[in-house]
């Protein structure tokens, strides 16, 4: 295997890595300008695989004098200089533009760019979160693990980009390759990036991101980290055990936390290939074969064609299409009315939206642009026999560059006086004409248009409803079910406690009740997991939130499984006056819960947890304080030395040692503080956050 590796690594030319197109476009056009910076350029080449492995070969190479020392990958572009950049993205461009180029090569390489760069994201945030020593090292390590890929797909002797990817699950994809190719992509990639001479910690990472958790418990926390986000950005369930399982054994990771830091990777991967124009999910050659069939049965079938919305297409891009279709306008833009805040904007879902100049345009209903005039007065208006031609704002004008059109053509959306949307359509001057020769079919079309999105809305909060109904008699029955069965679990526990004082000390069959007691306190953690509310959506993440109300629900969940189980008794001291709070829900509740946890794993008899609220004034400043207060035996001299960076832990493998450097990290992340005070009749923990 070894011999057919290095034959491999032999034969891949590092420029003839395939990029996505529209990376390499990006690049060479930053190139030509002279008064480019290295943040652009950084920016544009680390999000591409295939450019960063270029690089970092290039770096290594002996020319240079080896890079394994630069502190950063920016470092290393400026250590390079711009020259050798643009001649890396040159010769790249040029050896793809020659290669061949398949509907099935273009998916693989948009496929692959989405996970590389998802599992990068979500590899900073996790070592951000766990104190990894390097953030940006754990980017660079997760946007190159899967470079075996990337070799196996320039191999000439067998299409790689051809194998479903999608649908082979990761044990059997890795079959596959070794297959076809006697080693696999995971294992190729760590050969690879060895070779370059890039750090042992990368390398490793990409060679084991596949390996199962058991492989790994012990293992470098960068390997950790890779592998957990790979499982993440690909959101599947590995080795019968999901993501959030391996989170939770490898870093003590709620599920919920989880759920943020993936929405957020995801967020800002979609915002990347917006501004790449970069529409992963579409095959472009689909499409246009798509677009003639459309228009073939338009042609046959009339122009009553029906606006309507199905799950690969919003009812704007319905709009679009029917535009298009039925007035033979080819371009449009589709911008919906805002009543909270009087302005009109540009959904993304519809064709053109892509363009950051579209995505970030909000325009106010009482504006002088031609768009707010024509919605405002609910009157079909046009740039060509507007009173002043050469006034039209600059807005206006943008549109019209945009659109790459002499001008445009402005459809009110109405529905019982009420402005909806407003139709921006790309015209010339003799289609406007046209078009202005029948308003009546315009209006028609308009009242139409508003139909279709009332309805849509209709539908849209009907089923939001029972999503949320849904949520709601889930978490009520789920809840009854943790109750239920933690009751046993108590009972059980608190009889072996007593079997153990009627046995001698000595006894063998202590270390039996041992044993079972710490299989029911597993079982009891892993309901408490189960117990983790992760309906918070990416609306309520950042909207203000009733602390007390979050604290109150947390403790009963405790009662009936934490507490319960450990013979604890926990009092809650709440201020009443304390309103809802700017903080990140699913942040306070892992900090509270680990706080929490590490009380009553403390406490040995008649444990006591104290949870308060309070307004402080702290050197004229008003602050929240949550304190956590326990009457455990302390936290030892060694261990308050250090205690908020990752240690490892005392409590056995079941646990990371990141429980309060997590915590830490948290309170930092919201500009909060902590402090603790322990002895030998407790610890109390105080968390203050700016009001």
């Amino acid at each position: 295997m070894r011999e057919i590796a290095t034959k491999l690594l032999e034969e891949t030319e590092v420029n003839k890595l395939p990029s996505l197109p529209h990376v390499l476009i990006k690049l060479l056009s930053a190139c030509r300008d002279e008064d480019v910076s290295f943040d652009t350029v950084t920016d544009i080449i680390n999000k591409d695989a295939g450019l960063c492995a270029k690089v970092i070969s290039v770096a290594n190479s002996p020319v240079y004098c080896h890079t394994r020392n630069l502190t950063s990958f920016k470092h290393t572009l400026m250590y390079l200089g711009l020259d050798t950049i643009k001649s890396i993205a040159i010769t790249a461009s040029v050896q793809q533009f020659f290669s061949k180029y398949s509907s099935h090569k273009s998916k693989f390489l948009k496929d692959f760019w989405k996970h590389a760069l998802s599992c990068a994201v979500i590899a900073r945030s996790l070592a951000k979160l766990t104190s990894y020593k390097c953030a940006e090292e754990a980017y660079l390590a997760g946007l190159l693990h899967d470079i075996g890929k990337l070799v196996l797909e320039n191999n000439a002797h067998f299409d790689y980009s051809k194998i479903d990817h999608a649908n082979h699950p990761s044990e059997e994809l890795l079959l596959i390759e070794k297959q076809h190719f006697n080693i696999s992509h995971d294992e190729l990639g760590g050969m690879l990036l060895t070779r370059w001479d890039i750090t042992d910690s990368i390398s490793d990472a990409a060679k084991f991101h596949h390996a199962d958790i058991e492989g790994i418990q012990e293992a470098h926390q960068l390997t950790k980290i890779i592998n957990l986000a790979n499982k993440l950005a690909l959101n599947t369930t590995e080795q019968n055990n999901s993501p959030f399982e391996y989170a939770h054994r490898l870093f003590d990771i709620s599920e919920s936390l989880i759920n943020d830091m993936v929405s957020n990777a995801n967020e800002e991967v979609s915002k990347v290939a917006r501004s790449l124009n970069i529409d992963i999910g579409n095959d472009d050659n689909k499409q246009i074969e798509l677009a003639q069939e459309v228009r073939d049965i338009a042609y046959s079938e009339g122009s009553d064609l029906p606006l309507e919305e199905n799950e690969n297409n919003s009812i704007y891009a319905s709009i679009q299409k029917c535009t298009m279709l039925l007035l033979g306008i080819r371009k449009s833009i589709v911008f919906t009315y805002d009543k909270n805040n009087n302005t009109i904007s540009a959904p993304h879902t519809q064709a053109l939206v892509e363009n950051n100049f579209i995505t970030d345009l909000t325009i106010p209903l009482n504006s002088n642009s031609l768009l707010s005039k024509s919605l405002s007065n609910n009157s079909i208006l046009d740039s060509f026999t507007t009173k002043e031609p050469g006034k039209l704002t600059v807005v206006d004008q943008q549109l019209i560059g945009l659109l790459k059109s002499e001008g445009i053509l402005c459809i009110p959306v109405k529905q019982h006086h009420e402005p909806m949307a407003i139709l921006a359509c790309a015209v010339n001057h003799m289609k406007c004409a046209e078009l202005n020769k029948n308003r009546n079919l315009l209006i028609t079309f308009s009242t139409q248009i508003a139909n279709s999105i009332e309805e849509s809305r209709n539908k849209s909060a009907t089923i939001q409803q029972l999503v949320d109904d849904n949520q709601s008699l889930f978490i009520t029955k789920a809840r009854e079910i943790i109750h239920e069965t933690n009751n046993p679990l108590s009972v059980i526990r608190n009889y072996l406690q007593i079997l153990g004082k009627k046995l001698n000390t000595n006894d063998p069959a202590q270390d039996d009740i041992n044993v079972i007691k710490e299989e029911i306190d597993r079982v009891g953690s892993i309901i408490l997991r189960c117990a983790d509310d992760t309906t918070d959506s990416n609306e309520t993440r950042n909207q203000k939130l009733n602390i007390n109300e979050v604290i109150s629900d947390l403790n009963k969940i405790f009662e009936s499984s934490l507490f319960s189980t450990h013979g604890i008794k926990s009092i809650l001291e709440l201020d009443e006056n304390i309103k809802s709070v700017a903080l990140e829900k699913n942040s306070i509740k892992q900090i509270i819960t680990n706080l929490i946890k590490n009380a009553a794993e403390a406490i040995t008899t008649d444990g006591l947890i104290n949870i308060a609220t309070r307004i402080v004034n702290v050197n004229g400043r008003t602050f929240i304080e949550i304190e956590i207060k326990d009457n455990g035996p302390g936290i030892s001299e060694n261990i308050l030395k250090d205690l908020y960076s990752p240690v490892n832990s005392t409590k056995g493998k079941s646990h990371s040692g990141l429980g309060l450097s997590i915590v830490k990290n948290l309170i930092d992340k919201m500009n909060g503080s902590i402090t603790c005070r322990t002895g030998k009749t407790g610890t109390t923990f105080n968390i203050l956050f700016p009001k």
